[in-house]
């Protein structure tokens, strides 16, 4: 059975400070364990859309960068880039959005940079035998490190239904051409009588494949690369959408390539999982939204599948906050279909497949510290 720490949100008085217990967690915890005085770590983090507000707090990365220098570890403070990433623009958005959300020497005590490069081109092609994938372009200062941390921020997502450990693993771990293999089906369909022809879906389309004509949108499907967040998001009227047979693809593809990672980092991953601010949309949306259930605190482990569902057992439990999509969704009770209620996916058969590929466990035990 799989262990997953935990440290709750709650702050009572000075001694029982996040931080704090965060850094006592970390030590007592087996990430030390895992990796030799002098091994070259990369510590994984999603910078985050330049305009999304509910990214992760500088000051939580920086506890587990201490940590890492801590037990001896050489540390690569990494990212990978987006999806929206365009020719013109590709690394110089990122650092301006690193800029803005404070995540630099000054606050984190290591320049953070692209484990896929400037461009998103360096990377080493995993193979893996997964039932979508046969192969992964994971990022290479990922793949060429001794070990690996993957600090999430846990949100949910409308394509995976969960982003968590093994979304920030699998997608968040591969190069920029590895992010287009996964995203391959996520093709956005026009429902033609929600739509009324305000032509956002193709203003917002980063790559420009998606034309209005005739005041309807339409496709460049052998050119869309399947960055379905954009055009979706942007919708008011909620007329582009993806297909829940699309979107189950993705959540496989997902884990393919998590596997990828573990098998190039021969197993020598550890994961945290940061439960604050959860929001209805992963950090890569250009919005964040409000939170739809209170802090929980932070989960970490070395079984990303157990991770995950402790993380969505706490999302279960908790209240949904009024206000939020939650409500929208009727989903303020505690309740097991709340992030179903909310995405329309059902996390839970992403993690079995996980499961089934020897990535971790379903059975685990929380411990409280």
């Amino acid at each position: 059975m799989s262990v997953v720490h935990s440290v709750g949100a709650r702050e009572q008085y000075s001694s029982s400070n996040l931080i704090k217990r965060l850094r006592e967690a970390l030590k007592r915890s087996e990430l030390g364990d895992m990796f030799s005085s002098g091994d070259l770590i990369a510590v994984k983090f999603e910078v985050g859309e330049r305009e999304n507000l509910n990214h992760i707090r500088p000051l939580l990365v920086k506890a587990v960068v201490d940590a890492v220098y801590s037990f001896g570890g050489h540390l690569l403070l990494v990212d990978t880039l987006s999806m929206n990433s365009k020719a013109s623009e590709v690394g110089s958005r990122w650092l301006e959005a690193a800029a803005l959300h404070g995540f630099d020497v000054t606050s984190l005590g290591k320049s953070p940079m692209l484990a896929d490069g400037y461009t998103g081109e360096e990377d080493l092609l995993i193979p893996v035998e997964g039932e979508e994938l046969g192969g992964v372009e994971v990022a290479r200062a990922v793949a060429e490190s001794q070990a690996l941390v993957v600090i999430s921020h846990v949100t949910a997502h409308p394509f995976a239904g969960l982003s968590g450990a093994l979304v920030s693993c699998g997608v968040g771990c591969s190069s920029l051409r590895g992010k287009e293999r996964i995203h391959a089906p996520l093709h956005p369909i026009f429902i033609e009588d929600s739509c009324d022809g305000c032509g956002q879906c193709a203003i917002h389309c980063p790559h420009g494949v998606v034309q209005v004509k005739e005041g309807r949108p339409r496709l460049e499907e052998k050119i869309c690369r399947g960055c379905a967040y954009y055009c979706t998001a942007s919708c008011p009227t909620g007329a582009v959408v993806v297909d829940r047979d699309s979107a189950r693809r993705f959540q496989k593809r997902t884990v393919d390539a998590a596997l990828a990672v573990d098998i190039a980092l021969q197993g020598k991953v550890f994961y945290v999982n940061i439960l604050m601010d959860v929001s209805p949309y992963p950090d890569c949306y250009p919005i964040s939204d409000v939170p739809f259930i209170s802090d929980q605190g932070i989960l970490m482990s070395f079984d990303p599948v157990a991770l995950d569902f402790a993380s969505i057992q706490l999302i279960d439990e908790a209240f949904g906050i009024r206000g939020s999509i939650a409500e929208e969704c009727e989903a303020l009770s505690p309740s097991e279909e709340k992030l179903f209620k909310i995405t329309g996916m059902k996390p839970q058969d992403m993690l079995l497949y996980a499961e089934k590929m020897g990535l971790g466990s379903a059975d685990f035990e929380t411990c409280w510290m």
